[in-house]
């Protein structure tokens, strides 16, 4: 009811608790007022009424792109108080969305910069956060009561590298594992990768034949064809005489 009053007349304004206002007069910034009814005159004064209690500023989700080429998604909140309503109203045109950029900036500056191992350290990256936001608590006249992560996680495309760069390691330290156990090359590989490889044993070498033995076979073998060399030529000559070699006389 006291709204519509408001609202019709133009001659009070209501301010709740958990509010205050700044009181104008012919456009100059005047006197701040806490919560009732405050009566003004119509077209010479007006009052620009803001939320003093605390306030969440709940940021959009970030796609943030780390120092070493992966990306994270990242989800912050943001707890705040309007402590110097003058600031807040005059040295700001809008103080929510002015907050709102300047903690992107400030996340994105100090996430970026970090490593999938760095980034871990969740308080370090706050602190570092709200350090870059303490000019914006005396400029525009709030007190950043509490920063925080609600999530920080890699998106889909890292959560698959990162998952092949474990797997791949693990394989390895299995792979080294079975080497020290004597294992072939071939079976160490066929048992990390999980293929069925046929894997036969080694053949035994023949016996190698003694040197003196061999020798020996060489020689006989020598002197068989050239025993079997002579009797063809024998053969042969009896072949062309036609008869055989005269005995010798007796005595």
């Amino acid at each position: 009811m006291l709204e519509i009053l408001s609202a019709i007349t133009g001659v009070f304004v209501v301010v709740y608790d958990g509010q205050h206002a700044l009181k104008f007069t012919l456009g100059r910034a005047g006197p701040v007022v806490g919560p009732g009814v405050h009566w003004k005159w119509p077209i010479v004064q007006k009052f620009k009424v803001k939320e003093t209690k605390h306030t969440t500023l709940d940021l959009e989700p970030q796609v943030i792109q780390l120092a070493d080429d992966l990306v994270y998604e990242v989800d912050c909140k943001l707890l705040y108080q309007i402590v110097n309503l003058r600031k807040a109203v005059i040295e700001i045109d809008d103080l929510v969305t002015g907050l709102r950029n300047r903690v992107v900036l400030a996340v994105q500056r100090v996430v970026g910069s970090r490593t999938r191992e760095t980034i871990r350290d969740t308080r370090a990256m706050v602190e570092a956060i709200v350090g870059e936001l303490s000019g914006v608590e005396e400029q525009w006249g709030v007190r950043l009561l509490l920063f925080g992560f609600s999530n920080i996680s890699p998106s889909t495309t890292t959560l698959e590298i990162t998952q092949l760069e474990l797997l791949a390691l693990e394989k390895l330290s299995l792979y080294d594992r079975f080497r020290k156990r004597g294992l072939s090359e071939e079976a160490s590989v066929a048992l990390v990768s999980g293929a069925v490889v046929a894997v036969h044993p080694p053949q035994p070498a023949a016996p190698a034949e003694p040197k003196h033995a061999g020798q020996k076979a060489a020689g006989e073998k020598a002197k068989q064809a050239a025993e079997e060399a002579s009797e063809e030529d024998e053969d042969d000559g009896q072949q062309e005489d036609g008869s055989k070699p005269a005995s010798a006389p007796r005595a």
